[in-house]
């Protein structure tokens, strides 16, 4: 799978958006790449698989690291968490 491939969300078929966390940003990289749909199967799971093993009200958005090639989730406390990071191309 090309780079390119790895910006498409696996789980809904979207372009995902760039994102930079800035200041608060651990990650370790420049930027992300963050499925921001709202309507992505993988995100709306989360809300409940999470509150059913944790209790907590919520979930988490599939992300791709450019840099170190990982994928995995990023965590979210509602449908705006991080939207504010997007970024242009």
């Amino acid at each position: 799978m090309s780079d390119e491939d790895k910006t498409i969300c696996p789980y809904c078929g979207q372009k995902m958006s760039r994102w930079e966390g800035g200041a608060t940003q651990s990650w370790g990289s420049e930027y992300q790449y963050i499925c921001f749909n709202d309507e992505c199967g993988y995100y709306q799971r989360g809300w409940d698989h999470t509150f059913r093993r944790i209790g907590i009200k919520a979930s988490y958005r599939h992300r791709y690291d450019p840099t170190t090639g990982q994928c995995g989730p990023f965590p979210v406390s509602s449908e705006i968490a991080g939207k504010d990071g997007i970024i242009a191309e």
